[in-house]
């Protein structure tokens, strides 16, 4: 009786051990899914900060051209990247990115995700932390004679996203 009394106790034993490893590689496996569709969250956020920047834009100016036309104005001596992230601070689009002496910094600007009114955008931005340590995680920035979108990530490494289209086609 002692003998199969052992002989249970380590069969019982090694059933604890391969269900702990099967459970394990199923976790492993699990997390990184997880990882992975939020890797593809924050992708999707990306583009869509892109999209409704540059749709905003392309409002303004449809609205400014429109107006244009009817009151026989030139759209050039009215509409310029000036005028536009004019419009885009006072709308509360963007706001001017700051130094370390609160001086603002020459043609950078926050872009303020949650007025975009996209909870995939606001989402975005709580998971990468910004509540938390103040850190924005879109900008805009300008590049010779454009206006390029960027994300910067916690650490501060920025990625260029797209460009902000200041005269769309319409």
């Amino acid at each position: 009786m002692r003998r199969e009394d052992g002989l249970s106790i380590i069969a019982l034993i090694l059933l604890i051990v391969v269900v702990a490893a099967v459970l394990g590689v199923i976790g492993t496996k699990a997390w990184q899914v997880f990882q992975d569709m939020r890797d593809e969250d924050t992708e999707y956020n990306k583009t869509e900060i892109v999209d409704d920047m540059n749709l905003i834009v392309k409002e303004k100016y449809v609205f400014d051209y429109k107006y244009c036309l009817e009151n026989n104005q030139n759209m050039d001596e009215l509409y310029n990247e000036i005028y536009l992230i004019d419009y885009l601070k006072t709308e509360g689009y963007i706001e001017d990115l700051r130094d370390i002496n609160d001086n603002p910094v020459k043609d950078q600007y926050y872009i303020n995700a949650e007025k975009l009114n996209t909870d995939i955008s606001t989402n975005v931005i709580n998971a990468n932390g910004s509540a938390s340590n103040g850190t924005k995680v879109f900008k805009i920035k300008k590049v010779d004679t454009k206006y390029m979108i960027c994300f910067v990530d916690k650490y501060g490494k920025e990625e260029e996203l797209g460009e902000l289209v200041i005269k769309p086609e319409i």
